[in-house]
């Protein structure tokens, strides 16, 4: 029955995007012209350069020296152990969907185990540091509040870590699986990496812009609700419309942050995208984002 629903709400959807493809084709346009412009100017310039550093590191086998020294703080904090102080730390730097790719990557060469996949997956969801500070401060013309943002969300993850972190310390033996490479052989694998992750990256973000943008269409709703409903299906362009709410920087902020937190479904379905080929569950990352919410959103009110 369940599955039943699944495939009338996907076929009611398919038959609302080609309605809207052809009574407003100019429509679909605009959104591919938008969603190239938002990648091109404040995804691609911030998120590329770290992608490709990490794969680096990965490939040759520096990731396995860095968990080496962070083990036993991130034994102690999260008790975890293996490749897990690498994903933690790169997913903080490079920002998301980088978290649930190298999450994937571990459990493959198994330096992580499933358990332990599963439990990252819930809170290594860390904007790129150079995209809040860069749009939050020019959506918001507010730098400390965009540093708000950043180490609110920042912070929000690692106590849901904390929270919800094994009772017991889930073994795990660090493995290098990428040994005697040279910079040369690693570089060409590292962008092509970034780049594919990247593109699918720009794909969902155009049609997640394009199906908003339809149906705040349709729906005719006022900018605060259109913003809302805008955020939740694609972050990037969500953040872009706050601008146009007649409220204060206060309500912007968290707005900004609620679809920061949440990631948007874009970003959810980016995340599905990079776990698809290995036994990790979703629902983990799902539930994550809605905990992290609440308590991004509570830290938010409290500062």
């Amino acid at each position: 029955m369940k599955r039943k629903y699944q495939e009338l709400l996907a076929v009611l959807i398919i038959l609302f995007l080609y309605l809207g493809i052809f009574i407003n084709p100019s429509l679909i346009i605009e959104s591919g012209i938008s969603s190239i412009n938002i990648f091109k100017t404040k995804l691609f310039p911030s998120i590329f350069p770290f992608f490709v550093l990490a794969s680096l590191l990965l490939e040759l086998g520096l990731a396995t020296k860095i968990s080496i020294k962070l083990n036993p703080l991130i034994r102690k904090i999260f008790h975890v152990e293996g490749n897990s102080s690498f994903i933690i730390l790169v997913s903080l730097i490079s920002g998301f969907p980088s978290g649930s790719k190298y999450i994937v990557e571990s459990l493959k060469t198994k330096s992580i185990s499933k358990d332990t996949a599963n439990y990252l997956l819930t809170f290594t969801h860390f904007a790129n540091p150079l995209f809040v500070l860069g749009t939050c401060d020019l959506i918001l013309n507010s730098i400390s509040l965009a540093y708000k943002i950043l180490i609110i969300q920042i912070l929000s993850n690692l106590i849901l870590g904390i929270i919800i972190r094994p009772k017991e310390i889930i073994s795990s033996k660090i493995t290098n699986n990428h040994q005697n490479k040279s910079f040369l052989e690693t570089l060409p694998k590292a962008i092509n990496d970034a780049i594919k992750v990247l593109l699918f990256m720009l794909g969902s973000i155009t049609f997640f812009m394009f199906f908003s943008k339809l149906l705040t269409t349709t729906l005719s709703l006022n900018p605060f609700f259109n913003t809302i409903l805008t955020g939740l299906l694609d972050m990037t362009s969500g953040i872009s419309l706050v601008n146009t709410i007649d409220t204060t920087n206060y309500i912007k902020g968290l707005l900004v942050l609620t679809f920061i937190t949440f990631g948007s479904f874009s970003v959810h379905l980016q995340v599905l995208n990079n776990i698809k080929e290995v036994d990790i569950d979703y629902k983990y990352f799902f539930l994550g984002r809605i905990i992290q919410t609440s308590i991004a959103s509570l830290l938010y009110i409290l500062f």
